[in-house]
This record gives C-alpha cells, structure tokens and sequence, in this order.
C-alpha cells in the first residue's frame, strides 16, 4: 500500500507575530504540532498565522502593554497579526516620543516623570579603562610622541639640507671668485 502525505504550514511560536517560516510533507496520519497548520498561507507575501480566526494574515499591528498591578506602567511592545483580540492590559495607541516612563490613563499615554528625574534615577557607573586598555593608551601616547619627534627631525634635517646647499653655493662661487 502506497503512503499518503500531506502538507504542513509552520510559523513560528517563540514571536507573538506567529510569522511563516516554511511547509514539510508529512504522512497522512500525522498530528499537527502546536506551531504547524494545514491552511496554506498566501503566496507572494508575508504571512502570520493568527490562532484566534485559525487564518493567516498579511500584516501584523504593534501592541503596547501596561502593567495594571503598577500604574499602567509600559511594559512591553510587539506586534501581533492583525485580527488578534488585546487582553486586558494592551493597546494599540502608540506613547509619544520623549515620554519617560509612561503611563496609559485608557485612551493615551502620559509621562510618569521628567527627563531630569529619568537621568537621575539611572545607574551611575564610573568607566575605567581595564589594564589592557591602559597599556593601549600608553603606546599610543608614545607613537604619538614619537611621530612628533619624527616630524621635527624632518624638518630639522630639510633646514640642514638647505645650509648646507647655501654653503656649497657660496663655495662655488668663492673659488669662481679667487681663479
């Protein structure tokens, strides 16, 4: 008896975005895993599957979430297919650039606090070069040196050159001079 098979569509499950990642051809009596489906996606375009119609869609729309136990605090953002239903704690409204920390009110978002306070509130870490990058620095600053060194001596030498031309003129000329 001939084997029968079938064709698998896989998306992937560890985004929310569920996007197409490619097909198999599987026995006929194979179970379908959590992130495969027997609905072909779309040709010709990108796909994400969206679990909740059991469809797949060709866009995605990004989510905001906010934390309802902090304040409505932002939390998270990522896109999701477009279709899918927002749980509690999700919006689509986008929060406005130069907001820190910011809060959703239920139709918009609102800074929590200032620029000023944000900074403030950051780690302060003082950087020190490891001993590796002291050592760096250290031979830089010497190259550096010496190719000032090197720069003068050129120069020095290109003036020494010049005297000694100026003396052979004036030697020339004090023996076209003295015959």
């Amino acid at each position: 008896m001939e084997k029968k098979f079938k064709t698998v569509y896989v998306f992937d499950t560890r985004v929310p975005s569920h996007n197409y990642v490619g097909q198999r051809q599987v026995e006929e009596d194979y179970q379908l895993q959590p992130n495969e489906t027997l609905v072909e996606p779309q040709k010709g375009q990108a796909n994400y599957w969206n679990a909740e119609t059991g469809a797949w869609v060709t866009s995605t729309v990004d989510i905001y979430c906010y934390d309802v136990t902090s304040n409505n605090a932002l939390s998270d953002m990522f896109s999701v297919p477009a279709g899918t239903t927002l749980k509690t704690g999700q919006t689509t409204v986008v929060p406005k650039d130069g907001l820190y920390e910011p809060r959703f009110n239920g139709t918009a978002w609102e800074s929590g606090i200032t620029e000023v306070e944000w900074n403030a509130q950051q780690p302060k870490t003082e950087v020190k070069p490891s001993a590796q990058q002291q050592v760096v620095m250290q031979q830089q600053a010497s190259i550096s040196s010496l190719q000032q060194m090197v720069m003068k001596l050129t120069a020095d030498n290109a003036e020494t050159q010049q005297v000694v031309m100026n003396l052979k003129s004036e030697l020339a000329e004090a023996k076209k001079g003295s015959n």
